[in-house]
C-alpha cells in the first residue's frame, strides 16, 4: 500500500520536525500540497494517516489536502506555466499533456509531482491558573 508507506515517512518527518520546533498545543490538522501528477487514493493516504499516528502527539490530526496543478518549462522556447491539458465530456480525470503549450517541444515538470507539509493547524493549550 503506496499511502501506506507516504503517511509513515510523513509522520516521521513531521515528529522530527516537531522535535526541533515544538508546537503548544495539539495538531488539528496537517496541510499538505499534493501535486497533480502523484497518483494516491487520497481516502487511503487519510486512513493510512488515522493508522501511523496512532499513540503518538499527533494522533487525532486530520489531513487536509490541495492539489498542486501540472506547471512545465520548455527546454526550447523557454515557456514557464501551465501544462496543456486533455479533458473530453465523460472523462473523470483531466490529462496533463507534458509538452510545451507554445512551440510543442519537450518540456521538464517544474511543479505538480510532489507530496508536501506546508502547514499545520494547532489547537492552543489554555493554560489555568
Amino acid at each position: 500500500m503506496h499511502e501506506y508507506s507516504l503517511a509513515l515517512s510523513l509522520l516521521e518527518s513531521l515528529r522530527a520536525r516537531l522535535a526541533e520546533d515544538p508546537v503548544r498545543g495539539r495538531v488539528k490538522k496537517v496541510h499538505l500540497r499534493q501535486g497533480e501528477l502523484l497518483v494516491l487514493s487520497r481516502e487511503a493516504l487519510r486512513e493510512a494517516w488515522s493508522l501511523v499516528t496512532e499513540g503518538t502527539e499527533l494522533a487525532g490530526s486530520e489531513l487536509a489536502i490541495e492539489t498542486v496543478p501540472v506547471r512545465v518549462r520548455c527546454l526550447a522556447c523557454g515557456y514557464g506555466g501551465d501544462a496543456k491539458y486533455l479533458a473530453a465530456e465523460g472523462w473523470h480525470v483531466r490529462v496533463p499533456v507534458l509538452s510545451c503549450p507554445r512551440c510543442d517541444a519537450r518540456v521538464e515538470i517544474v511543479e505538480g509531482r510532489d507530496l508536501a507539509v506546508v502547514a499545520l493547524t494547532v489547537e492552543e493549550r489554555v493554560e489555568t491558573g
